[in-house]
């Protein structure tokens, strides 16, 4: 007698059950006919009940059989469909993946081709996305409430790996009616006793730091006299008053086409200071099959662009 029902006695019962014949059930098992009789027999002696009766030379079910029989099939489907999951999760094929990522980057960067491949070849990944700043995105990595970032500079900590998409150039935004809006280009001296306008270090401390490390190069002190977060709401004050920003040239042109026409203009510095969009992940899970899939979407857009 069997102590604990297990999935191949279910598999033998219904082989006979729907054979009608033990020994067509054991032919089609590939096993002697025996010790599937015996099988069948235990798994009636545990459920106190018979499954199968006879009928001329074979078997058919009994009212308890048949209901048993429904509920085998449901049985079996489930175990199947849970190891094909179990599978399928196991190698990246199926899950929910947390990817945080800056508002600029979704449009003016790279991210909605890179997931869009993405999308295409793994579709049983359900993505989760969080609009955090890059440095944001740094600390979520660490603590692991992110899989994934998409930010416009890489981390500086070496437990985060990163793959960079794209590189832009970064200039400077003013009002179309500032006394520098004629220019087609600016030197970085041309920046001085400039009032300007920068989001908060705390969330953007690379472009604060290659900004000011650039401009002092040249022996200019920037005059910053605020500091706002959202890119847009930057580029609307930079459009009411007298002060500029930085922004990248991709980005801004994005940004700029929501805006009516003629408030704010674009130009270039004489300075090699670039923002990048860049791919982050922890890099103990590099060999993670949904990283690699990732990654290979990514290396793709870059290839596709080169």
């Amino acid at each position: 007698m069997i102590r604990i029902m297990e999935l191949r006695h279910l598999r033998y019962f219904l082989a006979v059950a729907e054979e009608q014949n033990f020994h067509r059930a054991a032919e089609r098992l590939h096993v002697s006919q025996s010790p599937l009789s015996r099988q069948v027999q235990d798994l009636e002696d545990e459920l106190g009940v018979e499954l199968l009766e006879p009928r001329g030379r074979g078997v058919t079910l009994t009212e308890a059989g048949r209901r048993f029989a429904e509920r085998a099939r449901t049985l079996l489907r489930n175990a199947s469909d849970a190891a094909t999951e179990a599978r399928d999760v196991a190698e990246g094929r199926l899950g929910t993946v947390s990817i945080g990522f800056e508002t600029g980057t979704a449009l003016a960067g790279q991210l909605m081709h890179v997931m869009l491949r993405f999308r295409q070849r793994m579709p049983g990944i359900k993505v989760q996305l969080a609009p955090m700043s890059s440095a944001e995105q740094w600390e979520a990595l660490r603590s692991g409430q992110i899989a994934f970032g998409y930010g416009f500079y890489p981390p500086s900590d070496g437990a985060l790996a990163h793959q960079e998409i794209s590189k832009d150039r970064l200039g400077v935004v003013m009002a179309t009616h500032h006394r520098l809006a004629g220019k087609k280009r600016l030197s970085v001296s041309q920046l001085k006793d400039e009032r300007v306008l920068l989001p908060p270090r705390r969330q953007y401390p690379r472009l604060h730091d290659d900004v000011i490390s650039a401009t002092r190069k040249h022996g200019i002190v920037l005059d910053v006299v605020g500091e706002v977060l959202d890119g847009e709401a930057l580029l609307t004050l930079v459009a009411m008053g007298d002060a500029v920003s930085f922004f990248a040239d991709t980005r801004t042109r994005i940004i700029l086409s929501a805006f009516s026409e003629g408030f704010v203009t674009w130009k270039p510095v004489d300075w090699d200071v670039h923002e990048s969009d860049v791919l982050m992940w922890r890099k103990n899970e590099t060999d993670r099959p949904v990283v690699r899939a990732l990654l290979s979407c990514a290396r793709e857009v870059i290839k596709a662009r080169q």
